[in-house]
């Protein structure tokens, strides 16, 4: 009786096990999460822009998220480009753009999805700025989630119209 009890008890272990894998959809079926939020979280520096800033003493902290709507398949329909950067300058600062660009490390390129900043003076150097983006292409989205690392976001200044600040994107996190 106790052998059979253990002997049923392993077998409902491995019933249970092998439907759990199969409600999976097993180790190799990789379906994309449909309410996924790729978050980008970011540190933008002068010293990452290109060629870097010498002397300036400011930063950005923040994130670019990715609010996706796909299609039963996963595939990305639409979405919004959520920008959140805390920004810290020494001082005054005309502020000109805040963009994701599409170049690797060490190189440059035009905007390719622009937060629709427009220049604005912070009298103390200090201060938040957020966007919501949408009617970005959704192959912009996901050409940017399949390679983040060929893209970067930067913040442009009047002093540094090219860019002030900048980081290389990376892979995501999900939210």
């Amino acid at each position: 009786m106790r052998r059979t009890l253990l002997s049923s008890a392993v077998a409902l272990v491995g019933v249970v096990a092998l439907v759990v894998i199969g409600a999976a959809g097993g180790a190799q079926a990789k379906k994309p999460a449909l309410s996924a939020t790729p978050v980008f979280k970011l540190h933008l520096k002068p010293s990452q822009e290109v060629p870097a800033v010498k002397g300036l003493k400011a930063d950005a902290v923040g994130s670019v998220t990715f609010n996706l709507e796909r299609s039963s398949a996963g595939v990305i329909t639409s979405g919004k480009v959520i920008f959140y950067f805390n920004y810290s300058f020494p001082s005054t600062v005309n502020i000109t753009g805040l963009h994701i660009h599409q170049a690797p490390k060490g190189s440059v390129a035009p905007p390719l999805v622009s937060s629709g900043v427009t220049t604005f003076t912070d009298s103390d150097g200090k201060g938040n700025v957020t966007t919501v983006v949408t009617g970005v292409a959704p192959a912009t989205l996901q050409a940017i989630l399949d390679n983040p690392r060929g893209y970067y976001v930067n913040l442009h200044t009047s002093v540094n119209p090219d860019g002030a600040l900048r980081e290389q994107m990376h892979n995501p996190k999900k939210r």
